[in-house]
């Protein structure tokens, strides 16, 4: 099999350090579910953590896509983002 990096995920200068792995991979996790939705060209509805905001931009930025990202309404914790991809 021929593995190769599909998207940077942009943590070369330590923008992930601090957190637990656990936190990482959820970060990953809804990044590719981005990036699959950008892929097959669907729109897409969901809850994203704020610390995926500049990588969303980039990928929506780079596939040509317009996107709607928002802190969610009633939340003052800033903890979650509506993320909708058109």
């Amino acid at each position: 099999m021929n593995y190769k990096l599909i998207t940077s995920f942009g943590i070369d200068d330590g923008e992930l350090d601090g957190l637990k792995l656990e936190e990482c991979f959820v970060l990953g996790y809804e990044l590719a579910l981005v990036n699959s939705a950008l892929k097959n060209k669907h729109t897409l509805t969901m809850r994203v953590h704020p610390e995926n905001q500049t990588r969303i931009h980039q990928a929506c930025k780079t596939a040509k896509r317009k996107y709607q990202l928002k802190w969610m309404p009633q939340d003052s914790s800033e903890s979650w983002m509506e993320l909708l991809i058109l």
